[in-house]
């Protein structure tokens, strides 16, 4: 799948995250970002993350970026 846009790769991570089955509190201390700016990534409402949260998402769900 070709990535177009910001909002393709924050859904492919929104899908990752959700077939990862990791628990958000968990998963909010694993990369540092808060549970209320994770929500974000679910809601849809990716404009509002930040560039270092996006990455610090993929790299915790082990998502290569340069795969995709």
């Amino acid at each position: 799948m070709a990535i177009e846009s910001a909002a393709d790769l924050v859904q492919i991570l929104a899908e990752e995250f959700q077939r990862s089955g990791k628990d958000p509190q968990d998963f909010a201390v694993q990369t540092g970002i808060g549970e209320d700016r994770l929500e974000l990534l679910q809601s849809g409402e990716w404009q509002d993350l930040t560039v270092r949260e996006i990455a610090a998402i993929s790299e915790a769900l082990d998502v290569d970026l340069f795969q995709l």
